[in-house]
């Protein structure tokens, strides 16, 4: 998936990376995104669009403790970065996730049980305790580098002999295969978040997903926050399968929600166009708001070292954009004892709380209940990741 040169030489991802396949039930966009703590901001991008996923884990001793340990917020060190990457895709929506636990055939011994019970049993709490239904969350041994148990099982590979001694279980495209396809609101707004964007003769080509509704060749949209009206004359998906020399674009007349898709809109000059800009239906009435202030809830990470105060300012991570955005009031909090809180002075780790966040600009905002990809989000301060959250209500323009 790493295809870039400098991704290659520092041997990490640094950007996603796009691949579609199918599988016997399923077309599925593999969406790579990184795992270094240098890199967060891409992984929110990826998880942000994402229904499904993946958490890749090294079971090489030292390693896994490494991204598991938790450290302390502000203290530079590069460890836990699993448990950030945990939370942050719980909070962005993915409920389904296969825990592959690679490079477990350089376990001492080799394809140790032993050492893949121990991870899975410090895992599994953590799962829990961030929202995960244990019943929708698999762990699957593997071997990235030699290909064991990914396509084909232990048993049928003279590489994991003693895999197979005790691994019954299933490979890692069949676990792909068998998560259960996520609801589509197929029946709201149409919503489309622009992931990039090129021009294409008279026209634009725009990339990105279909969060929800239904979009036709056709169509009148409208691309916001700038308010421009453009006309779908294209709608192209990528089709795949197993095999990479397969992949190719197919023209389609209708996308629904949760497709991945590039629409080529005529009627638009490109420089109104950014990455992060929403693609809604023309008409007013069926467009979300454009706004900056709103009421949410929010999650703190446990370990942060600087607590919450009104006035706190974060970068505010939404789908693909990041902007300036401050705290201007806290109504209450919740600890992790229950209790609840009125009007108070501070937000500590661990906690959960109801605040009033202002942005720094107008951005497509509307509640999670209404469009989950537009009221969800995550704050960032001196690259940490601080709290994740879900907008309740919007506060009108008029209201003080």
């Amino acid at each position: 998936m790493d295809e870039d040169e400098s991704e290659r030489e520092r041997g990490v991802t640094i950007d996603i990376a796009t691949k579609s396949i199918s599988t016997p039930s399923h077309d599925i966009t593999i969406l790579d995104a990184p795992g270094h703590a240098d890199y967060v901001p891409a992984m929110i991008t990826g998880a942000g669009v994402s229904d499904v996923g993946i958490l890749v884990v090294s079971s090489a001793r030292g390693e896994f403790e490494s991204g598991f340990d938790s450290s302390s917020v502000g203290s530079n060190r590069p460890t836990g970065q699993t448990r950030e990457h945990i939370t942050l895709a719980r909070g962005l929506g993915v409920s389904q996730l296969i825990v592959a636990v690679n490079k477990l055939d350089a376990s001492e011994p080799s394809w140790s049980q032993g050492r893949f019970e121990e991870i899975k049993s410090r895992l599994e709490p953590f799962l829990q305790l961030n929202g995960f239904n244990m019943n929708r969350v698999q762990f699957v041994p593997i071997s990235g580098l030699t290909g064991v148990n990914i396509k084909t099982k232990p048993d049928m590979d003279d590489n994991a002999v003693e895999l197979a001694q005790w691994y019954k279980g299933q490979t890692l495209l069949e676990a792909i295969d068998s998560f259960q396809p996520a609801k589509r609101n197929i029946e709201k707004p149409f919503r489309f978040i622009i992931s990039d964007l090129y021009q294409e003769g008279k026209g634009v080509m725009v990339k990105g997903r279909v969060v929800q509704g239904v979009v036709s060749v056709g169509d009148k949209v409208s691309i916001l926050p700038i308010g421009d009206v453009a006309t779908v004359n294209r709608i192209d998906r990528a089709v795949g399968s197993t095999d990479d020399d397969e992949i190719d674009a197919e023209r389609m007349k209708i996308a629904l929600a949760g497709e991945s898709i590039d629409i080529y809109l005529v009627g638009i000059d490109i420089a109104r166009v950014t990455v992060g800009n929403i693609i809604s239906d023309a008409d007013l009435s069926l467009r979300p708001a454009i706004q900056k202030k709103f009421l949410a809830k929010i999650l703190v990470m446990d370990d942060i070292t600087v607590p919450i105060i009104r006035g706190s300012q974060f970068l505010l991570h939404m789908h693909t954009l990041d902007v300036p955005a401050t705290v201007n009031s806290i109504f209450s909090k919740t600890g992790k004892d229950g209790v609840e809180i009125s009007r108070p002075r501070v937000i500590v780790g661990g906690s959960s709380a109801c605040v009033e966040m202002k942005l720094s600009e107008k951005l497509c905002l509307e509640t999670y209940t209404e469009c989950k990809a537009l009221g969800r989000f995550v704050l960032r301060r001196g690259g940490d990741t601080i709290a994740v959250g879900i907008i309740e209500s919007l506060i009108d323009k008029s209201e003080k």
